[in-house]
């Protein structure tokens, strides 16, 4: 290993003896200056790089005016200097364009690679390093580096040729663990879509394989068990939309299903983390008891409408989110557990996809759930089917676990390699 020095930083504290610490003053210069062209190529700063946005249509916040936007050269450091809280918010330009002020251009006063400096500024976002140099009203929201530290700050200096060795060996070395990251996110991809199609056929088809089937009459669901029947959910429960509240009454008082709750689970979790101001009246209408089955009910796209989620065990005291809409049984047509993997079947989804009118946002309505058709075995069958689904579906979810850990290794690794090389921890 070759000899290090002590640098004094606490992110950074020791360096190969050949290596410099510089400030970023030293090195780049913060570019100020106003665009002022007509037409220009905007472009915004994303994790996966700097990307030319469509300002065509309405994609996040649009600028009525790009005269004061500043100017992109190809190679430019951008930083994020408002968000030091959720990750690696910087990108060095391929693209030429304008950008918002809000943003804190870096261009080199000298011959410099600059993909090695970010690289060494992402590894400050993960260790929360630039954090610590940051104000702000929240950790979490618009906590902020201003111009002046961003100036000051020490940042170690190589030759150029150890900055172009260095960027070289983490690109090719972040792309073999980049491939096998994206293997395993196609190994869970597909365990999904196959747990999906297990729903889907197991709750329409049943359990055995030689019963004798009939044609349920729609398209989306197909033929059936001849020993199932079809209704509409109006013959199964009564719909509710949920509570509407204003910012002020959240984070005290009692519990709060959210929209994320529903979209995220099958099953409710026994407690939920929301909570809101509400009255004895409103916690009898809007209650949440063992039985009930909830649906999103509105959203951007209509990828997130219309996804259920059963509560297995009553929360005494909650009420639930108006982007959601809870059926309460009044029957015993369908179990709770069964109900659980039923709408979430492809087949459901495709209906509501296809019945669902589209203006500014996807929305479902109580008249369209009311209206589905949805399919119904005899009891003993739902709860064999729902036993079944309990257990394929828990090795699946294993499977796509275990998955997600190796992801987050990988993740790790990587992260810690460019540490490692960006120090001069690493030989190369």
């Amino acid at each position: 290993m070759r000899e290090r020095k002590q640098t004094g930083i606490v992110w950074c504290p020791s360096i190969p003896v050949n290596w410099e610490i510089r400030r970023v003053k030293e090195i780049f210069y913060i570019s100020k200056v106003k665009a002022g062209i007509k037409n220009p190529t905007v472009l915004k700063l994303a994790r996966s790089g700097i990307q030319v946005k469509d300002v065509t249509i309405n994609e996040g916040q649009m600028a009525e005016s790009y005269d004061d936007y500043n100017p992109v050269q190809i190679g430019d450091l951008l930083l994020n200097p408002m968000d030091l809280y959720s990750g690696a918010n910087c990108n060095v330009s391929e693209v030429e364009g304008v950008i918002s002020p809000a943003y804190v251009n870096l261009r080199a006063k000298q011959a410099v690679n600059p993909f090695y400096f970010d690289y060494y500024f992402k590894v400050q976002y993960w260790t929360m390093a630039m954090f610590a140099h940051g104000k702000g009203v929240s950790f979490d929201n618009r906590w902020t580096i201003n111009a002046e530290n961003v100036k000051g700050y020490e940042i170690p200096f190589p030759t150029i040729e150890e900055q172009n060795a260095i960027v070289g060996i983490i690109k090719r070395k972040c792309a073999q663990i980049d491939n096998l990251i994206a293997n395993q996110e196609q190994q869970i991809a597909k365990l999904k879509t196959y747990k999906q199609s297990l729903i889907t056929e197991t709750v329409t088809r049943g359990l055995n394989p030689d019963a004798p089937m009939k044609d349920s009459g729609y398209e989306f669901i197909g033929s059936i068990p001849v020993n199932c029947e079809i209704c509409r959910l109006r013959n199964i429960g009564t719909p509710q939309n949920g509570i509407s509240k204003s910012g002020e009454h959240f984070g005290t008082g009692y519990p709060f299903v959210s929209y994320g709750d529903i979209y995220r689970n099958y099953t409710l979790p026994d407690t939920v983390n929301g909570l809101v101001e509400t009255t004895e009246a409103e916690r009898k209408q809007y209650s949440v008891q063992k039985g009930d089955i909830f649906f999103t009910r509105t959203s951007e796209t209509i990828e997130e409408v219309g996804f259920s989620c059963v509560c297995e065990k009553t929360i005494p005291d909650a009420t639930f989110a108006g982007f959601v809409i809870r059926i309460r049984p009044f029957n015993e047509k369908l179990i709770t557990q069964f109900a659980k993997y039923y709408f979430r079947g492809n087949h459901h989804r495709f209906y509501l996809a296809k019945e669902m009118n589209i203006v500014t946002r996807a929305s479902l309505g109580q008249s369209l759930l009311k209206s589905m058709p949805v399919l119904v075995p005899p009891v003993e069958e739902q709860q064999a089917i729902a036993d079944y689904l309990d257990q394929k579906c828990s090795q699946i979810d294993k499977l796509i676990f275990l998955k997600q850990q190796k992801i987050e290794k990988l993740q790790q690794y990587k992260k810690s390699l460019i540490y490692e090389y960006v120090t001069g921890k690493r030989e190369m």
